[in-house]
């Protein structure tokens, strides 16, 4: 073979590894050929979080838009706050700053609204929402921003095999600049419509005091 063959066959080569690296990386856990996909070199071009496999949602009905709403105070003194919340929903106090709400008898993994009170921390709402999604990244699996604002989030991740949606904002009711609140409703991707409309509709009716 005269150095022009060994040239060609050279190329051929380089291409059809080209190829298979390609295909491997694409298809990924749905490869369906008959024999072993070889394996691929490591590379920081590839996904390091894998989605896993996903449980199925809880059966219930989406999260409907225009719930009902009441008035509820939670906190003390200078910290307290009263908010709108979903007329019939339980009421959870999970810490001196942090409270939440869901459908009474609700199975797991359904949709939750949850309020913190941050403003401990003193910092600017920039620089908690930022902060914020830095912690949900380290903390959680198969983080994905679908959408962001100066002042809100709206997220995907994966808990327990579930995947979650999350709208986040933040709130100072005294018109500043400071993270003072901090609203989530949580839930399915089916309920995005109802979450989007229930933490607009918290999110405005906030007070101190």
């Amino acid at each position: 073979m005269n150095w022009r063959g060994t040239a060609v066959l050279a190329l051929l080569l380089a291409i059809g590894v080209a190829a298979g690296f390609g295909a491997s990386w694409a298809l990924g856990d749905n490869w369906s050929g008959d024999t072993p996909a070889a394996p691929v070199p490591a590379s920081p071009s590839l996904p390091i979080d894998p989605v896993p496999e996903l449980l199925p949602d809880p059966r219930i009905p989406p999260l409907a838009e225009g719930l009902p709403l009441v008035r509820q105070s939670v906190g003390a003194g200078d910290f307290r706050i009263t908010l709108p919340v979903p007329k019939g929903w339980a009421f959870f106090e999970s810490s001196l700053n942090e409270w939440q709400w869901r459908p009474p008898e609700q199975p797991d993994f359904g949709y939750v609204l949850r309020v913190e009170q941050v403003l401990s921390n003193r910092r600017s709402i920039e620089w908690t929402l930022d902060r914020r999604l830095a912690e949900l990244r380290e903390d959680e699996g198969n983080v994905e921003v679908i959408d962001q604002t100066t002042d809100s989030l709206h997220i995907s991740f994966v808990s327990a095999n579930h995947l979650r949606h999350a709208y986040l904002r933040w709130i100072d009711p005294t018109g500043g600049d400071n993270a003072q609140v901090e609203l989530a409703v949580i839930g399915r991707e089916v309920d995005d419509p109802g979450m989007a409309d229930l933490i607009a509709r918290v999110a405005s009716g906030i007070r101190l005091g």
